[in-house]
């Protein structure tokens, strides 16, 4: 069973990515935070296979928590984020930079409509990703 911690400050992308990771039964979602520094206090406390990562979020954002996570229990991390075509933020480079393993666009219209494989290569990247650090 793969354990996911989720973090995302929007309650309806948080909502999406934790459907569509329990859809399989492979994954279990074993906490959810909405800023970097829950998710810094939440991956230290569950240990989980894999975190689920949005960059743009308040309090802390996901790049100084992916660095703070590294440093004290590396996890695997996949960057899901909608700012990955922002040439202002350079969010690839400094994603890998920080100890990210991947990044993973958001769709750009989230509901009932998400873009034909977004789901299924969600869910392959977090099984390929997982573990790596165990």
């Amino acid at each position: 069973m793969i354990r996911v911690l989720v973090v995302e400050d929007s309650p309806t992308v948080r909502q999406l990515l934790v459907s569509l990771l329990e859809a399989d039964p492979e994954i279990r979602v074993v906490g959810e935070a909405t800023n970097g520094r829950q998710a810094v206090e939440l991956a230290s406390q569950l240990h989980p296979d894999l975190i689920t990562m949005d960059v743009v979020m308040p309090d802390m954002d996901g790049l100084e928590a992916t660095r703070r996570i590294m440093a004290q229990r590396p996890t695997s991390i996949l960057i899901v984020t909608a700012h990955i075509d922002s040439p202002e933020l350079n969010i690839a480079f400094e994603a890998l930079k920080a100890g990210a393993l991947d990044i993973v666009a958001k769709p750009r219209v989230l509901g009932e409509e998400l873009p034909g494989d977004w789901g299924r290569e969600l869910v392959a990247k977090v099984k390929a990703l997982a573990n790596i650090y165990a």
